[in-house]
């Protein structure tokens, strides 16, 4: 199978993670009003291969690689509830026997509230948040037009949960569950060939993807953090046009504490497990700007006082 033909079999919204969309440093704990947390994070990946619908990994000869630069902010605005905007920009190229082709912009936007159930020691929470297509290309090919977007809305409904360990780290879960769809706009506009109008093809490619994470950080010292990190989609419900698709991310971090505003991150994320998507081997740099009251057994937002 040539690599056009392998890497075309999966659809425009196949890509289950691009570099910019693996979750931010969220978790249950979260800023007071007046207060923030802003990330700069940049990542690289390249991809020659994907996992079929039986999980194998197959090697067309193509190759994927895409940069991207992610924004993220979250604010505290009320008592229990902050805001989290976060924003990506993408310059993705694919590469196969014809050439390569690179298309750069922004991807998809993310707005979400965060209201917490618990603080304190442990916390609980629940996110509501909505991704909208900045950037995108309706071609049913990735080497017909690199993409860095597929023009798909997301609602996501997740509860977080944290907890101290032992006076020298902290344990945050995740579990979401999202609706992904297209736009009506969008599906009375743009044809898609042999389906007919977007319209029909819309409906049969909305999803219901569960979203769980995991993030375990252990101090090694006052300012030196190391942990893991655990990403994962499965779809639960799909239409005929989207074929059923799971991928499970895991990967390593260090996190070093300049001081109570300041945080340097490097880390790697890799393709544990997957089924009709990208293998998929990132790593990615960040820098974090921040001022909370929290402290370092609190998350990722959280200072250097001890609890």
């Amino acid at each position: 199978m040539s690599a056009r033909a392998a890497l075309s079999a999966l659809s425009l919204s196949l890509l289950v993670f691009s570099g910019s969309s693996l979750p931010v440093h969220a978790g249950p704990w979260l800023p007071a009003p007046g207060e923030y947390y802003t990330e700069l994070r940049g990542g690289l990946f390249s991809a020659t291969s994907y996992h079929d619908d039986n999980g194998d990994r197959v090697t067309p000869g193509g190759e994927w690689e895409e940069r991207s630069l992610l924004s993220t902010t979250e604010l505290g605005w009320k008592k229990n509830v902050s805001v989290l905007l976060a924003a990506p920009f993408i310059s993705a190229t694919a590469r196969d026997a014809s050439g390569s082709r690179t298309s750069t912009g922004l991807e998809d936007l993310q707005v979400g509230f965060r209201y917490g159930l618990r603080q304190g020691n442990s916390a609980l929470a629940l996110q509501l948040d909505w991704r909208a297509p900045l950037g995108y290309s309706r071609q049913t090919s990735l080497f017909a037009h690199p993409l860095h977007g597929d023009g798909f809305q997301q609602f996501t409904g997740s509860l977080l949960y944290g907890t101290a360990l032992s006076k020298r780290g902290f344990l945050q879960l995740g579990a979401g569950l999202g609706y992904r769809f297209l736009s009506a706009s969008a599906s009375d506009s743009t044809p898609v060939p042999g389906a007919g109008k977007v319209r029909s093809f819309a409906a049969e490619a909305n999803s219901i993807p569960f979203v769980p994470s995991a993030d375990l950080g252990w101090w090694v010292g006052r300012s030196l953090l190391v942990g893991g990190r655990y990403s994962g989609r499965t779809t639960l419900a799909h239409g005929d046009s989207v074929p059923a698709r799971t991928a499970h991310l895991v990967g390593p971090y260090v996190l070093l504490r300049v001081d109570d505003r300041l945080d340097l991150v490097a880390g790697s994320m890799s393709t544990a497990s997957a089924r009709n998507a990208l293998h998929f081997d990132q790593f990615y740099v960040a820098v974090a700007f921040k001022q909370t009251r929290l402290n370092r057994l609190q998350g990722y937002l959280g200072g250097t006082k001890s609890p």
